[in-house]
């Protein structure tokens, strides 16, 4: 059983939704049987995350990557939001006792992997290479896509969150999860960025958790100091700091190679990054030690609620008018957030008109005009820290 609770201190272990959520009799409710499963997957793949590659020279066949993506919401063929990525390798046990990974390798020259795509049939034609006891996994998050001949449709809020599994590690462009080249817009033929596209994850990946608002990645190494890794604190959501070699918060990144991702701590860098040099020399490498997941889903079954904007707002506007501000959750400062369409909102107060904000634009998005009718969503959140029992530091930074 999940267990939420209120913390208006230092987060010691987890934080989940609020005291609320179980006090309105919703223990068994189907949401928190998402967050549960959720919360059951990732906390799996993070405890056997693998960290030793087959050389300790040449590009590492084991990597560990979290950077995010471009989507078109919009349907107008432009990338307008940013999504997470997270591509790491794990470590596989029992495949004795599986029928088709114990016969997997059983024949030489056999080119095929474990991925989830006629898997018994290249089995039964002794097809499959050995998968080695660590496979590859990627989970990609996909905003859902306006439809181009509805005008009229509403941007959409939610997600769909697919995660893929593949072994052995490794393989050539367009076969492995595990990017060697940062994300583009612009992907050529032979590049090795994994999976970014809503094909590939239609046909590669399968979905794990749809009606998704938010999913955020938090990644500890020796340089964040405990006060900077402290989600609340006076009984308020901290502000985010960027992470330093010297001290600072959690990244919200990660580039194990140190090579991929640019050094920096803007969006989409990584502030331990090396440059393109430290790509082939595994012995810097770096990998996590603890991670904290940030998933807002939305509410769904007879706990399904939505609020409706009364009025349109513009990109500047703090105060937000809703005819029915009781979907939101507000019993801890992590529940504080609505969204409408790609833009969350951060609130401070709110009564029965609507909400007052304290910064529009926000968890990395952009502030938008909204139209009168709009739908605005708050969802249920699980804020959870996994430890990563194989991780690595290079103390000679």
């Amino acid at each position: 059983m999940v267990i939420f609770s209120v913390i208006g201190i230092a987060l010691i272990a987890l934080l989940r939704q609020s005291t609320s959520f179980l006090e309105k009799g919703q223990a068994g409710s189907e949401i928190q049987d998402v967050l549960e499963n959720a919360d059951r997957l990732f906390a799996d793949d993070f405890a056997n995350v693998y960290v030793k590659p087959a050389s300790l020279e040449g590009v590492p066949d084991v990597r560990f990557l979290c950077d995010r993506v471009a989507w078109d919401t919009d349907g107008d063929g432009v990338n307008d939001t940013w999504a997470p990525r997270l591509s790491f390798v794990r470590s596989v046990a029992g495949e004795g006792a599986d029928p088709i990974l114990r016969q997997a390798g059983a024949k030489a020259g056999a080119s095929g992997v474990v991925d989830g795509q006629d898997d018994t049939k290249e089995a039964e034609d002794g097809d499959l290479r050995a998968a080695g006891g660590k496979g590859e996994v990627t989970f990609v998050l996909v905003p859902d896509r306006k439809a181009k001949d509805d005008e009229k449709a509403e941007v959409p809020s939610l997600m769909t969150l697919y995660r893929g599994a593949r072994m052995p590690v490794g393989g050539g462009a367009g076969q492995s999860f595990l990017p060697l080249d940062p994300f583009s817009e612009r992907r050529t033929p032979g590049s090795r960025m994994g999976i970014t596209l809503r094909q590939e994850c239609e046909e590669r990946l399968r979905p794990v958790q749809t009606g998704v608002l938010y999913l955020s990645f938090g990644f500890w190494s020796r340089h964040v100091k405990p006060e900077a890794a402290r989600l609340v604190s006076g009984g308020r959501l901290n502000d985010e700091t960027p992470p330093d070699r010297g001290g600072g918060g959690l990244s919200l990144t990660w580039d194990s190679t140190r090579a991929i991702l640019e050094k920096g701590s803007e969006p989409g860098q990584f502030f331990l990054g090396k440059g393109a040099g430290s790509l082939a020399d595994p012995v810097d490498d770096v990998f996590p030690s603890r991670i904290r997941m940030t998933m807002v889903v939305d509410r769904v079954g007879r706990d399904a609620a939505v609020g409706e904007l009364t009025r349109s707002i513009g990109p500047e506007d703090t105060n937000i008018p809703v005819d029915n501000a009781r979907f939101a959750p507000g019993g801890d400062p992590a529940g504080k957030f609505i969204k409408i369409g790609r833009e969350w909102i951060q609130w401070t107060e709110r009564d029965s008109r609507g909400f007052v904000a304290e910064k529009r634009g926000a968890r990395g998005t952009r502030r938008e005009a909204h139209d009168a009718g709009s739908t605005v969503r708050a969802g249920a959140t699980l804020i959870r820290e996994y430890p990563v029992p194989a991780n690595r530091e290079d103390w000679n930074d």
